[in-house]
């Protein structure tokens, strides 16, 4: 951890100083070393009074230690015994030089403890073989990963480790840096569980609605089924009272007759109408590749042959192509083709558009029927797809419908994962948009 280390010496045993016996006069090879010695502490001793030496490293290869002046690099000490992740310098052969006070805390030991020990002494053995992959970097190298560090009480700490080697006036030095992960294991844990615990009551929520859903549709469908026959009936006595016994009845008494039975045939569409939106809602999808351009130009020929006096522009785009249902797809269609066409009998120039418009999302196919009929007041566009909501009266456009019709749309839209909507003016027309999820080609 020392800026320059730059003395590097054995420790070797204490010479003798006298001359061996039997060479009086002459300087042995002994105490020619020894004066070796005492010329490099000289130099040494010279080069930490200038300043040119901070700390050296003494021992043999194994057993390093590092002695560093009290004043030498103050601030940069100050910081490593500060940082809040562990931190050591390690020699080439693994031997902690220098340890800060948060690795002994992550280990349970004094800093002061570390220094000296071989740092894989750190490491759980199951461990050790990763640690040595990412301790393996060469000077001006760096290597980082997740290990374990043996802890107190031979707990296992989680850290992710930052290894750099550099070069130190020829030795091979690294610097290690441990952020201890502790306590992001554990809000990773307790983010686990929270994830879990919502899945689980997702699941349950989803379980509930759908038993809801099914108990509604079966209510539905129950109550339209049994309501039918007696209104069918109603609405067949009310005609006969007219047919037979009309006369009798008066003016008043048939216009009450006619207003019931009028009333009944009216619920009965209704009930229709809510029988096929169960049937919509039940049905399972069966996703074929379908032709929307055929069917739209069936739809329309259907049309024309039932009011042959209305002159009518179709506009129908060729070659659109989705994966749907076919029969529930073919009602999207017939609904919103039926629709421009009872909205476009006061015109003219009547013109009923379909076609695909582009969307942000490639696989997804947007198609859209357009009209240049009565259009509708956008303030009202939240009414178009919400049961028995209508924008216009039949008194405006004989023929108007429950209301049911759209909302089928939606429905139908939304099981094969799309989504719908509208946008029009009074008097400017109107647009419908659904999305398919998918797309396909012949």
């Amino acid at each position: 951890m020392a800026r320059s280390l730059a003395r590097k010496a054995e420790g070797p045993s204490r010479p003798a100083l006298g001359p061996p016996a039997g060479n009086p006069g002459g300087e042995s090879a002994e105490l020619a070393e020894v004066r070796a010695q005492l010329r490099e502490l000289q130099e040494t001793i010279e080069a930490i009074r200038t300043g040119g030496v901070d700390s050296l490293i003494v021992g043999s290869p194994g057993h390093e230690q590092v002695y560093a002046l009290a004043t030498a690099d103050r601030s940069y000490r100050l910081i490593v015994e500060a940082m809040n992740e562990g931190a050591a310098t390690v020699s080439t052969r693994g031997v902690i030089l220098d340890a800060n006070p948060r690795l002994g805390s992550m280990t349970g030991q004094n800093a002061s403890e570390l220094i000296g020990t071989p740092v894989f002494d750190l490491i759980p053995a199951a461990h050790r073989p990763a640690f040595a992959r990412l301790l393996d970097v060469g000077a001006g190298h760096s290597a980082r990963g997740e290990v374990d560090l043996t802890g107190s009480v031979g707990t296992a700490v989680p850290v992710l480790l930052a290894v750099s080697g550099f070069d130190l006036d020829g030795m091979l030095l690294r610097c290690l840096v441990l952020t201890d992960l502790t306590a992001q294991r554990a809000a990773e844990s307790q983010v686990r569980a929270l994830s879990a615990e919502l899945e689980a009551r997702v699941k349950q929520r989803t379980a509930e609605l759908e038993w809801s859903n099914k108990n509604l549709q079966a209510f539905t469908y129950s109550v339209a089924h049994d309501l039918s026959t007696p209104l069918r009936g109603l609405s067949g006595f009310s005609e006969l009272l007219l047919e037979e016994y009309g006369e009798l009845l008066g003016e008043t008494g048939r216009d009450y007759a006619g207003r019931i039975q009028a009333a009944s045939e009216r619920m009965a569409t209704v009930i229709d109408d809510l029988l096929r939106l169960a049937q919509v809602s039940r049905a399972d999808l069966n996703l074929v590749p379908v032709d929307l351009s055929a069917e739209a130009v069936a739809i329309a020929a259907g049309l024309r042959s039932r009011d042959p006096g209305r002159r009518v522009s179709f506009v129908i785009q060729d070659g659109v192509w989705v994966t749907a249902d076919r029969i529930l797809i073919r009602a999207v269609l017939e609904n919103l083709v039926e629709n421009a066409w009872k909205f476009t009998v006061r015109c003219d120039d009547a013109t009923i558009e379909f076609g695909t418009t582009t969307t942000d999302d490639e696989a997804t196919v947007c198609c859209y029927v357009r009209d240049n009929g009565a259009g509708f007041d956008p303030a009202y566009v939240d009414k178009l797809f919400q049961p028995f909501q209508r924008l216009h009266t039949a008194d405006e456009f004989p023929g108007t419908g429950t209301g049911i019709g759209l909302v089928s749309v939606r429905r139908i839209i939304e099981r094969h994962g799309g989504r719908t909507w509208a946008q029009g003016a009074v008097d400017g027309g109107a647009t419908f948009y659904f999305t398919l999820g998918a797309k396909d080609t012949p």
